[in-house]
């Protein structure tokens, strides 16, 4: 699955308050490892709060981080796309200009 589709996917679900509080979340975060190196890691937290770009949510070592829809990579343990199928959700038609 692309990562517009799975944007668009997020969006859709937490307009439809099924990204919401209290839901956990697995997103691929930036971190800084040994030497001050970024690096990306998996990071499983339960989300805090919802705005229209993405999710803060507070994850392992009780921090709070906010992390963009592109960024998520599981929602309750299911990819976006299997999420979205689960509760019926369909992206709608594109709209042209």
């Amino acid at each position: 699955m692309s990562s517009n589709n799975v944007i668009e996917l997020s969006k859709l679900l937490a307009k439809k308050n099924l990204i919401a509080p209290g839901v956990t979340i697995s997103a691929n975060l930036k971190v800084r490892g040994f030497g001050g190196v970024l690096m990306n890691s998996v990071k499983r937290g339960v989300i805090t709060s919802v705005d229209e770009e993405g999710v803060k949510a507070m994850f392992e070592n009780r921090q709070h981080r906010y992390a963009k829809f592109e960024e998520l990579m599981d929602i309750e343990g299911m990819d976006v796309a299997r999420y979205a199928q689960a509760y019926r959700v369909k992206p709608g038609p594109k709209k042209k200009k």
